[in-house]
């Protein structure tokens, strides 16, 4: 019996890892067709990229109850969309123009929103721990109950939104941001109200 050459042994080798590749693929897609069903059931759609861009140019601007897969939001114009309560976690949003916005109850841990302009949105309640928001426009924005734990702020403009004071911000970096006037006394009061608490719960022990 001839021995199999190692050319033929190659192609062989070849040949099931192309029938492999395609039989990954049919199962990915059997998950994401199974979820995609998940979510249908409770009214909420499914959206990939290019679908969504193409919601976007017939008008639409509500999205509330939408699955975005992988969305490319970098630099586009979403002013006065209404994305409340979607997962954009870690998505990117740099360079974005969202004037307006509603972003009620969005996710957005980690997301990309350096020099992004949101201007006049309503961010309340949305989760933007860990989010890098450097040169972003907020001003007059809705801030209550927002998180910005450990967001980077860096040289933001939040002129007049006080509602910053709303927001949990744990660990929030705030270099060469401008805040609205009267914040830094409000921190200041803060702070020394929380102090003089722990110094009174001291004295009692």
């Amino acid at each position: 019996m001839a021995n199999k050459s190692p050319k033929n042994l190659e192609d062989k080798s070849n040949q099931e890892v192309t029938k492999i590749v395609p039989m990954q693929q049919q199962k990915q897609n059997f998950l994401e067709n199974l979820i995609t069903k998940f979510y249908n059931l409770f009214g909420i759609q499914t959206l990939y990229n290019e679908e969504f861009h193409s919601e976007l140019n017939r008008g639409r601007k509500d999205f509330r109850r939408t699955r975005l897969i992988k969305p490319d939001l970098v630099g586009l114009n979403l002013d006065g969309i209404n994305l409340s309560g979607v997962n954009l976690n870690r998505a990117n949003l740099s360079g974005a123009s969202l004037q307006k916005a509603q972003l009620h109850k969005t996710k957005m841990v980690g997301a990309n929103l350096d020099s992004t302009n949101l201007k006049g949105a309503n961010l309340s309640r949305a989760n933007l721990g860990d989010a890098q928001l450097s040169w972003a426009d907020l001003r007059n924005i809705n801030l209550s109950n927002t998180i910005l734990n450990n967001a980077n702020l860096t040289g933001a403009d939040l002129d007049q939104s006080q509602s910053i004071l709303d927001a949990e911000k744990w660990f929030t970096k705030f270099e060469h941001t401008r805040l609205p006037e009267g914040v830094f006394l409000v921190w200041y009061i803060q702070i020394f109200a929380f102090r003089l608490h722990l110094m009174k719960k001291r004295e009692k022990k």
